[in-house]
């Protein structure tokens, strides 16, 4: 089995964004906490809090997913951020930062959890556990103001055509993949990475949430199988710098399209 075939019969990506987004429900009064613990249950069927500084008091909870939603009552506001290198989505400076980098996604929580200051979510999927790990940032995290989706729906689909010749490619690196298998292989990455969101009214952001993973499935399976930029160095680099912007946009609208639907969901007033 390959590390391509590991990656597409994994569990969903992105439990961070669904469980903001289904957080904000139920904190809205759309969806019950059972339906949040069940779509946590998505991910893994074991969820531990990693807590090194005893930051939030989970302690009692004989069900860590409990334990979260007791965490994110007492949140002003909730969103999510997916940074990457040299993308760090407004996050300042922190250690805290540095471990978002590198996990690729954290859910903020701010306000009255942590008076003054920021703390931070960070989930890693091992088997059927998922850790999250509760970071403090030295100080309040801005919270970042909605994005209008009209531009990144517009990025998206320019995003989109770009990728059709990034398949185009597939295969001249070695690949061994027939156009039926690439065509299943790809669906299935695309499915992983969807976002699990609770029902909502703003379909412009679901919209770009499946864009944003047809494109995040291409670059996927590109990073796998290393299709052709051209026969020089410099096309090589051209294109591995073609990927990552990519992929740092992709992640950039995701969590545009899911802190609208946390936002549609969580009252202005809390």
């Amino acid at each position: 089995m390959t590390s391509i075939d590991l990656y597409v019969s994994g569990p969903p990506a992105w439990p961070g964004c669904a469980l903001g987004a289904w957080a904000a429900a139920w904190l809205g009064g759309r969806c019950a906490p059972d339906d949040v613990i069940d779509t946590m249950s998505e991910f893994a069927g074991r969820h531990l809090v990693v807590d090194p500084d005893a930051i939030v008091d989970v302690a009692g909870d004989r069900d860590a997913r409990l334990g979260l939603l007791t965490v994110l009552r007492r949140a002003r506001q909730i969103e999510v951020r997916l940074p990457t290198s040299g993308a760090p989505q407004g996050l300042p400076p922190d250690p805290a930062t540095t471990a978002a980098l590198e996990a690729g996604e954290i859910l903020l929580i701010h306000g009255d959890v942590a008076p003054s200051s920021t703390i931070g979510l960070i989930p890693t999927l091992d088997g059927d556990t998922c850790r999250w790990t509760v970071h403090r940032f030295g100080g309040e995290v801005a919270i970042s103001p909605p994005e209008s989706l009209g531009q990144v729906e517009y990025d998206m689909r320019e995003a989109i055509r770009e990728t059709a010749t990034i398949i185009g490619g597939l295969g001249s690196g070695g690949s061994r993949s027939g156009g039926s298998e690439l065509r299943t292989t790809l669906a299935a990455l695309t499915g992983r990475h969807q976002v699990i969101l609770p029902p909502h009214d703003d379909i412009r952001a679901t919209r770009v949430i499946d864009s944003a993973a047809q494109v995040e499935a291409i670059i996927t399976l590109a990073g796998a199988h290393a299709p052709t930029f051209g026969v020089t160095a410099r096309h090589v680099e051209t294109g591995d710098a073609r990927l990552r912007r990519l992929a740092g946009l992709t992640r950039a609208a995701r969590a545009a399209a899911v802190n609208r639907v946390i936002v549609e969901h969580l009252p202005a007033d809390r």
